[in-house]
């Protein structure tokens, strides 16, 4: 049950374990809530109005104060298993000081978090998948900060980022960013190819291992004339790009793009019967329940690392001793297999091969917000 998080808070924490109680007020306030709204989804709803109209009230801001508590909790746990090993800091160090930016900055009032939340753009039935994923990115950018500051983003200059991306990923992004100066894509070539040769690693090159560099970019393009600073400026430009790639900056963090102009997947659907808010539909919950069942072992197990646990496909493929690839293959799979389902619901003409099936990215990401919902509440049983 997902309201528990707005009752339960921290007993204790060792190392990286953390313990929880309930709090009997808190529990009792939820109790009386969920007995006269329809579910947790309501709940949460319920609170979040609340907040909005008694942001004073010590009651509902405890409420929310113990709910920001677990997120912390969760983000500082995927946070930690990403970069813990590039940092000197423990998990309690991380933990903390999500917690103490709570206590400091959102005692006061919880909803000075949530400015820039828009309730009035959510999808009807997505409010409490949507808040949660909006609280923990909003988090984990303010962790990730925190990092960037103390820990030189998770223990890498701009050109220790460079180093981790091909050509073609650092190509794609350059052209996103709008530089579409094949130079820049020339340098980090030359700059990758000397690397990969050198036996020192990056923090202790030295003048002659850059002088590679330019020698090398001046034997491919003659006419391309540059100092050493030069090359190293723009190779930590492309570092600085990167990392707001991988990484971006709590200034730029944008909750989602739900806006008044969206065309959400579902109302995309030609209905040959009116149909009201799908999510609420007990049917289809039942018939997603169904798919699930049918699923091999792996693919659940998958599913549920990938969508209860958060995993990346790269993590999921080094626990099962296969290539992302599968993953990947496996996620759209079973994705075009909801579009299926939701289409012969809907009555909509679908291809029956699933590699006929196109996704565009709107329809992907509400499945995935629906495979999100669902493995929280079904795969967690399997």
């Amino acid at each position: 049950m997902s309201v528990r998080y707005f009752y339960t808070t921290i007993k204790a924490i060792e190392g990286d374990r953390v313990f929880w109680c309930e709090v009997p007020q808190l529990r009792k306030s939820i109790n009386a809530i969920a007995g006269s709204v329809a579910d947790d989804e309501a709940v949460y709803f319920y609170l979040w109005q609340w907040l909005q109209n008694d942001p004073n009230n010590q009651l509902v801001k405890s409420h929310w104060m113990v709910f920001l508590q677990y997120r912390s909790c969760m983000v500082t746990q995927r946070v930690y298993q990403n970069v813990g090993h590039r940092i000197d800091a423990d998990y309690e160090t991380l933990f903390y000081y999500l917690l103490n930016l709570l206590s400091t900055a959102i005692t006061n009032n919880p909803r000075n978090f949530y400015g820039n939340f828009q309730d009035n753009k959510t999808k009807p039935g997505f409010f409490r998948l949507i808040l949660e994923k909006w609280t923990d990115k909003k988090l984990r950018n303010t962790l990730y900060n925190f990092l960037r500051g103390e820990y030189k983003t998770i223990g890498r200059t701009n050109l220790g980022i460079v180093s981790l991306f091909s050509a073609n990923k650092i190509q794609k992004v350059l052209r996103t960013s709008g530089i579409f100066n094949e130079n820049h894509l020339l340098i980090f070539n030359c700059f990758r190819e000397v690397k990969k040769a050198s036996l020192r690693s990056l923090d202790k090159w030295q003048e002659e291992d850059w002088q590679q560099v330019i020698d090398r970019l001046h034997q491919l393009q003659p006419q391309v004339i540059l100092t050493l600073e030069e090359v190293q400026a723009k190779l930590n430009q492309i570092g600085e790009i990167m990392r707001n790639h991988i990484d971006p900056p709590y200034s730029k963090f944008e909750p989602n793009n739900y806006d008044d102009n969206s065309n959400y997947f579902w109302e995309n659907i030609p209905s040959k019967k009116p149909s009201k808010d799908l999510l609420q539909q007990q049917e289809i919950q039942e018939d997603i329940n169904k798919l699930l069942i049918t699923l091999e072992d792996e693919v659940k197990q998958i599913a549920y690392c990938y969508y209860h646990q958060k995993m990346t496909q790269a993590q999921i493929a080094n626990r099962l001793g296969v290539h992302s690839s599968t993953i990947s293959r496996e996620i759209t799979q079973l994705c075009k297999k909801i579009y299926q389902l939701l289409c012969a619901r809907e009555g909509k003409d679908c291809p029956i091969l699933l590699n006929e099936i196109k996704l565009q990215s709107r329809q992907k990401q509400e499945i995935d917000a629906y495979l999100e919902y669902f493995c929280q509440s079904y795969l967690t049983q399997i």
